[in-house]
């Protein structure tokens, strides 16, 4: 019986990901440095608006990092973390 060459079992296959998901994270401006302007925001709505802030700046990394795992080098905002 003759030998057959062996056959790979798996493939290394990368799909591009499109562009638009391989853009880096756009980080806004935040709120003014006014201590006048912080005084008049109610508490809670300041706790409110620094949770959203924290949410975005982890979403932000997040993407940056799954981008530059991708693309090394490609966002330079996950290469300060």
């Amino acid at each position: 019986m003759p030998v057959d060459k062996p056959v790979p079992v798996a493939v290394v296959v990368k799909d591009t990901p499109p562009a638009e998901l391989t853009r880096c994270a756009e980080r806004p401006d935040g709120l003014p440095e006014d201590a006048a302007l912080l005084a008049q925001i109610p508490t809670r709505a300041r706790a409110g608006i620094i949770r959203l802030a924290k949410a975005f700046a982890l979403n932000a990394s997040q993407l940056d990092r799954l981008i530059a795992w991708n693309e090394p080098g490609s966002c330079p905002a996950a290469a300060k973390k």
